[in-house]
């Protein structure tokens, strides 16, 4: 019996903090008053400017990572035309394309944020 109520506790607990924004909505259309926001005023281009370093930022850092991707592509490159067993890649071969590999989608993620 004990085990039902907390299930049922939890369960009631989860739907309302699932429906939380639903629920102010729909006591602002009844009348009832919306709970205090930090702030209701609109911060003044400060914004606008920091969203534009952010964004050369991420700009800047993006520059970096090709150029290390492309370093490392090289690096990879020349330890595959000077191997001389063509059935195995040395051990920091398979490192630098892992590494390339992360770069890479890390790159791509970066430019849909752009």
């Amino acid at each position: 019996m004990r085990c039902s109520k907390i299930w049922r506790t939890g369960v009631l607990a989860f739907l309302l903090l699932a429906a939380g924004p639903g629920i102010w909505a729909q006591q602002r259309r009844l009348g009832r008053q919306q709970p205090p926001s930090i702030s209701d005023e609109p911060l003044p281009n400060s914004g606008r400017s920091l969203n534009r370093k952010m964004l050369k930022a991420s700009y800047e850092q993006l520059q970096k990572d090709v150029q290390r991707l492309n370093d490392l592509a090289g690096e990879l490159k020349e330890q595959v035309t000077n191997t001389d067993n063509e059935d195995t890649l040395s051990l920091s071969g398979v490192k630098k394309a892992e590494e390339s590999e992360k770069l890479a989608k890390k790159i791509q993620g970066r430019i849909k944020n752009l």
